[in-house]
């Protein structure tokens, strides 16, 4: 800098840039344009105000003291320690409010997520060891007792994304588990969630064949259907849904940013966040995801899949005669609950949908194959699927559910444990 004035004009012109980046980064422009959802709950509305305060206090002191700052060696080598300062309180802000969210403060949640899994590719790590002692984890940390206890009856809930789900802090094997403790004071309840976002049959072979049955389970619950159908909208079906699997979505990726700010959970959320945007422009386009007519019948080779899966399913659990339920998946059928969940996967710029009225054709079909594979012996069919029909208000998405959905699901289940005295 050469003079004064110029660096007043400077100082002027730093302050300017904190307005202006207080006005950008406000409720609207970020659940408009950085989210997914197109909202923000409150802890996100506050966290946004403090930086907006924040940022006017910064351009104000700016403009105001312009004629008493000036740039020198010393003053360049604060503003970099600033520099420094703001980065390291912003990844300890990110942190924070990744754990107000219920995730861990010292552990990158997204990273640790995109960790291979053996078998499994990806998905949580169900145990745990305190000393010599292994417990089997639930789905959102609960603990139960690798060797089941006398006078237990366990449960194991698999499924997708719909029973990991969680809603205030409930999820539907948590809900269920507390009714049946409440119907049967006597015993000692556990319903293990092993429910993780994307699974479909293909991993719950491989979960009951190398995990769950090693619990002694005395009973499965077990359900689902999406996730299965949109590998059928894949390029090239596989047997094994290699095709929908092998897309970069579900892989761990070490781009040469990843490998260098991989350990930063800021990194994570600006990702986010510009992933986020990416959406945001390809809806303002109209483009989010492609569509083409498959006919009202899925394809004959993936109902073939989908029912040797559930056929391998019932194998395993009547090989060591335990009893399971298979549930139909629930579907709230408009094109706008579709929407909700849909327009942001990322793997719509190589999937290609069905039309609306025959993707709801398919999943009713995967329904009834589900229905048939239940009534082989062993199995027993609790049909969810029209228990929520009609009842809009039971839905979050198309698929995922409200509280009361939530609600409505655990006591779907424990009315059925009864009807069939599965607990003596």
């Amino acid at each position: 800098m050469n003079g004064n004035f110029k660096q007043e004009y400077f100082f002027v012109l730093v302050g300017l840039c904190f307005f202006i980046l207080a006005g950008l980064v406000n409720e609207w422009t970020v659940a408009s344009w950085l989210s997914y959802g197109g909202f923000l709950d409150v802890f996100d509305r506050v966290v946004i105000a403090v930086f907006d305060v924040l940022m006017m206090v910064c351009g104000i002191f700016f403009i105001w003291r312009r004629k008493r700052l000036h740039v020198g060696f010393p003053e360049f080598g604060l503003f970099c320690g600033t520099l420094v300062l703001l980065f390291a309180g912003s990844e300890v802000v990110a942190r924070v409010i990744d754990n107000a969210h219920g995730h861990d403060f010292l552990k990158n949640k997204q990273r640790a997520e995109r960790g291979i899994v053996p078998f499994r590719m990806f998905g949580p790590d169900w145990y745990a060891k305190e000393g010599d002692i292994r417990y089997i984890v639930g789905r959102h940390g609960e603990r139960y007792p690798f060797t089941k206890a006398e006078g237990t009856f366990r449960i194991v809930a698999i499924g997708g994304s719909t029973t990991q789900q969680q809603v205030e802090g409930i999820d539907f094997p948590r809900r269920l588990e507390e009714l049946l403790q409440k119907q049967y004071p006597e015993k000692v309840i556990e319903v293990i969630n092993v429910g993780n976002s994307s699974y479909t049959t293909a991993h719950f072979i491989i979960l009951l064949s190398l995990d769950i049955i090693s619990w002694n389970p005395d009973l499965i619950i077990a359900s689902e259907n999406i996730n299965d159908l949109t590998a059928t909208y894949f390029p090239n079906f596989a047997l094994d849904y290699g095709n929908k699997f092998s897309n970069e979505a579900f892989l761990a990726q070490s781009s040469r940013m990843q490998v260098l700010f991989g350990w930063s959970r800021l990194y994570w959320v600006l990702r986010s966040r510009l992933e986020a945007f990416s959406y945001r422009m390809l809806e303002a386009a109209d483009i989010v995801y492609t569509r083409k007519s498959y006919g009202n019948n899925p394809p004959l080779e993936s109902s073939a899949v989908f029912r040797r899966n559930w056929e391998t399913i019932l194998s395993i659990a009547h090989a060591k005669n335990i009893p399971i339920i298979m549930a139909s998946q629930p579907l709230e059928p408009s094109e706008e609950y579709w929407d909700l969940h849909m327009r942001y996967k990322k793997y719509n710029n190589v999937s290609v949908y069905p039309l609306h009225a025959e993707f709801l054709s398919h999943h009713t079909m995967f329904n009834d194959i589900i229905k048939k594979v239940a009534g082989l012996p062993g199995a027993y069919f609790l049909d969810n699927a029209a228990v929520f029909s009609g009842k809009k208000e039971l839905f979050s998405d198309f698929v995922h559910y409200t509280r009361t959905g939530i609600e409505q699901l655990a006591k779907n289940y424990a009315a059925f444990i009864a009807q069939e005295h599965f607990i003596k």
